[in-house]
């Protein structure tokens, strides 16, 4: 017996036809397991990428909420929870970030959230799934310096429309969070870079450039007089005063009372002009120059007794206007201001029928009142900042913002929030 089994054992050993079956087990559960594994690494790798996505967009929240004074910890909480779609733990909140490049800026916002859940196939590996850990930091950053700014907190800010052609070098924004704060209709074109607004934006794909940044429901663009304490003198009474078409007369600062017409031609000495009730009415055919000989720039204001009787502007497009706004050092007040309108006005309606022969260097400053600004294709403006109630662009605009670093003083960024870490 003890031989036989002997036997029976050195054939065993020899014989290897049952290897293959052991090795192939072995393998598939090998292969199994590594399958496993890389399907749990899938599923780990889209949890961050999907908490990442959250966590930006809590902080863009939370950054938003800061800037209009609002709870920033709820609104990190609330998008955070309505973007990621795992169970998550929102891990710290804080302002200013406690870490990285913006550390101690009290504008920026941090937010870490985790996520650890049990996968099948890694728990018979692991005793304890990884914890996943996304952080963003979001804040406000300048994104431009916006050369025509709507300042209206409802309805349409900005309407280009109908066949309007405006050529900007500079940004535009408005203020209203309506849901159609920049109108682009019809087959009009706004040729700019940036279009900002605290509302919706309202386009065509041949309304606006193709590259043009858009950045809808985003931060408010402040005022950028809105610190200037603008006062003004009542000096030398005029009543009625106008300048007949075959007239030429140098004007001098002073008060109009019932407003200013001019048809022939006019030369204005340096100063502040105050307009007091009526109109400021500028005809075709009108020549409007500053006084030969002079070096400085003019301001004029309009302004009245109450709300509805502040004098308005008027410009027909067949007049000739060369005209530049006073200089900081000139006057350091008034410097920078072509035209304004006094904030007692509301909802005043204001026209600028532009032409080849307008020129005007400045800024058209009517916080509380609206501008038409129509023009045709030749006109150009090398230095026009337009801050105004509310906007409409009609024609064919040219407006650059290429002005001296005096003026350009006065127009402030725009600022936007992004996610900066």
């Amino acid at each position: 017996m003890r031989d036989r089994i002997g036997t029976f054992l050195k054939r065993l050993r020899k014989d290897v036809s049952g290897n293959i079956l052991l090795m192939a087990g072995a393998g598939t559960t090998a292969l199994i397991g590594a399958a496993g594994i890389s399907v749990d690494t899938v599923q780990w790798y889209l949890w961050k990428r999907q908490m990442q996505q959250a966590v930006d967009t809590g902080a863009v929240a939370g950054a938003l909420a800061m800037s209009f004074g609002r709870d920033h910890n709820a609104a990190v909480t609330s998008e955070v929870g309505r973007t990621a779609n795992t169970a998550h733990t929102i891990e710290l909140v804080s302002t200013p970030p406690t870490s990285g490049a913006w550390s101690g800026d009290n504008g920026a916002i941090e937010v870490v959230a985790t996520t650890s859940q049990v996968l099948a196939f890694s728990s018979i590996f692991l005793d304890t799934p990884p914890t996943i850990r996304t952080r963003a930091v979001a804040t406000a950053v300048a994104t431009g310096n916006p050369c025509v700014r709507a300042l209206a907190t409802d309805g349409t800010g900005i309407d280009v429309f109908g066949n309007a052609l405006v050529n900007l070098g500079c940004p535009v924004s408005s203020n209203s969070p309506g849901g159609v704060s920049v109108d682009l209709g019809g087959s009009s074109y706004l040729d700019t870079n940036l279009v900002l607004s605290v509302g919706g934006i309202d386009y065509g794909a041949g309304n606006i450039p193709s590259d043009a940044a858009l950045v809808s429901y985003g931060l408010p663009v402040e005022d950028p007089l809105a610190d200037r304490n603008l006062t003004w003198h009542n000096d030398c009474p005029q009543n009625n005063f106008r300048v007949r078409p075959s007239d030429t007369t140098t004007l001098n600062p002073c008060r109009y009372n019932n407003g200013l017409r001019i048809q022939g031609t006019a030369y204005f000495n340096p100063g502040v002009y105050v307009i007091h009730g009526g109109a400021f009415t500028i005809n075709s055919g009108a020549r409007l120059r500053m006084a030969p000989g002079t070096t400085g720039g003019v301001t004029f204001v309009l302004t009245g007794n109450s709300a509805n009787t502040v004098a308005t502007l008027s410009i027909n497009g067949s007049a000739d206007i060369d005209l530049k706004a006073q200089t900081m050092a000139e006057d350091p007040l008034w410097g920078g201001i072509l035209f304004y309108q006094d904030r007692i006005s509301s909802d005043l309606s204001n026209t600028i029928n532009g032409g080849s022969n307008i020129n005007l260097h400045g800024a058209i400053y009517f916080p509380t009142s609206d501008l038409t600004y129509n023009g045709n294709s030749a006109q150009t403006a090398q230095c026009l900042l337009i801050v105004t109630n509310r906007i409409n662009f009609g024609g064919a605009n040219n407006i650059d913002n290429n002005c001296d670093s005096d003026l350009t003083a006065i127009n402030s960024s725009a600022f936007t929030i992004r996610v900066v870490e």
